[in-house]
């Protein structure tokens, strides 16, 4: 099996700066509670906004931290690693670039950074499509109030 990067384009209609706060901002609220550790208690992601920060999920009073941002560019870049579902002492990278186009905005969403005997751990992430789909959702519906 290769390890390529996996890689998610999206075209979203929303501008740019939502598109990324949604992503790095709300994670949260989209990321599906059946893609951690332990859905039942998931209470929420956060990633803090900054070179060094952390990405954290929380269960209760229990935090997880699922990475370290690497690159923080609001609006257009973020890239963090990434530990969820990897053995102990193995990361891979996400990066998302967010740029206008002429009906809207881009993202890229890129999961990359695989080591050498990786390729089962790899195999693992093949739902990348259906998480995206709900960061694209409310990217597109930030207020479902109005």
């Amino acid at each position: 099996m290769s390890l390529a990067p996996i890689v998610h384009e999206l075209r979203l209609a929303c501008a740019v700066d939502t598109a990324f706060d949604t992503y790095a901002r709300r994670m949260g609220e989209w990321w599906p509670p059946q893609y951690t550790a332990h859905a039942a208690t998931f209470s929420g992601l956060a990633v803090e906004p900054s070179v060094g920060g952390r990405l954290v999920a929380s269960y209760g009073a229990v935090e997880h931290e699922w990475g370290r941002v690497t690159l923080w560019e609001p609006t257009a870049h973020l890239a963090h690693t990434f530990t969820l579902a990897q053995p102990s002492g193995q990361e891979s990278l996400v990066r998302v670039d967010v740029h206008a186009t002429r009906h809207g905005t881009a993202v890229r969403v890129e999961h990359g950074g695989w080591a050498q005997g990786t390729e089962g751990v790899r195999a693992r992430f093949t739902d990348w499509p259906l998480i995206l789909s709900r960061y694209a959702f409310l990217a597109e519906h930030p207020d479902p109030e109005k």
